[in-house]
């Protein structure tokens, strides 16, 4: 009779060269994918996670939505930059309807920005003894206004309002299961153009930072275009999926794995310090740049800890078959975007 069914909702990833979209229905428990798809978009369009040329943006957005067919109302727009700022913080325990005006006073001590410039979010993710009595630990999340703005001229410029803005990086660990969140976990999402890592221990997000290691420089390391890196690592990947061997190089990833590697072996060290110990049980890769030939083998060696790759569509039911994608091997570009829908299917 379609009572009490969803609506559905779009997660959507806007990177460097590409947009991605995916659209799925159903409950967060319990959701199957409807619609996908990518386009194609000039790099100077989305920098480093910002864009850039709204009217470009807006014009890809109008194609994309044409000829993958999404249909669902509700956008979740995932962003993930230099502007997008994500702190624990542990506050006395409040009554729920005097929360948010504590946090209005008291959050710009957290941030490096003056909080008129910034648009702010939170979640309680806990509850602890505190010096002075119950505390509630909170996770911020705040984003540059000028930078929000921008995102959302282009959306409007294809005359779309979303429903949720959401920090990509949390998008990544809604495609996980329990088991896998289960001790420290560092999720790190190699994108076009700006990279993002997530650390979660014992199922909360406690740490997170952009880092410049991407495809892009990747591209600028081996002296490439970054759309020739795009196509060749998509070559590899169907030549692996068909068994045969890998002739097609994008260029050792050796010394960028390495520097990537130091990159993330200092996030690590940092988180380590502040929290007083322990350690790192995983990695888990994903993005484009994840499926660059011999990273994940580099990393497990750097850093001796398990990496494997994410695998977003264990996490769907019914089938995950688009016309004109294979997400069997493209699986990791869209698991920001499949977060992301899993965020709109919560409500």
């Amino acid at each position: 009779m379609g009572l009490f069914k969803s609506d559905g909702a779009i997660g959507l990833d806007l990177d460097t060269g590409i947009i991605r979209a995916v659209e799925l229905r159903g409950t967060a428990a319990s959701a199957a994918l409807t619609a996908a798809g990518s386009i194609e978009i000039p790099e100077a369009a989305v920098v480093e996670g910002m864009v850039a040329d709204p009217e470009a943006v807006a014009g890809a957005l109008k194609k994309l939505w044409g000829e993958a067919r999404l249909r669902s109302s509700k956008i979740v727009l995932g962003v993930s930059n230099q502007g997008v700022f994500m702190r624990m913080a542990t506050f006395p325990k409040v009554p729920d309807n005097k929360l948010a005006q504590v946090l209005r006073f008291q959050a710009g001590d957290y941030f490096p920005i003056p909080m008129p410039q910034l648009v702010l979010d939170h979640a309680v993710v806990g509850e602890l003894e505190g010096e002075g009595g119950p505390a509630l630990e909170i996770l911020l999340v705040a984003a540059r206004r000028d930078m929000l703005e921008k995102s959302l001229k282009a959306l409007a410029g294809a005359s779309f309002n979303p429903a949720v803005v959401d920090a990509s990086p949390l998008a990544l660990m809604r495609t996980l299961p329990e088991s896998q969140l289960a001790g420290t976990v560092l999720l790190t999402d190699m994108a076009n153009g700006i990279s993002s890592l997530l650390l979660v221990a014992g199922g909360v997000p406690r740490f997170a930072r952009v880092i410049p290691h991407s495809l892009h420089s990747y591209a600028r390391e081996i002296g490439a275009h970054l759309a020739d890196v795009l196509n060749a690592v998509q070559q590899v990947a169907a030549a692996r999926g068909n068994g045969q061997a890998e002739d097609i190089s994008t260029g050792p990833p050796g010394g960028w794995g390495v520097a990537l590697a130091a990159e993330i072996r200092s996030s690590i060290g940092y988180y380590l310090t502040q929290s007083g110990g322990g350690q790192v049980d995983s990695v888990i890769l994903s993005g484009r740049g994840a499926r660059v030939g011999g990273l994940a083998e580099i990393l497990q060696e750097e850093l001796e800890v398990p990496v494997r790759m994410a695998k977003p569509l264990a996490r769907l039911g019914g089938p995950t078959r688009v016309q004109g994608l294979n997400l069997e091997q493209e699986g990791p570009d869209f698991a920001v975007s499949i977060g992301l829908a899993l965020r709109g299917l919560e409500d």
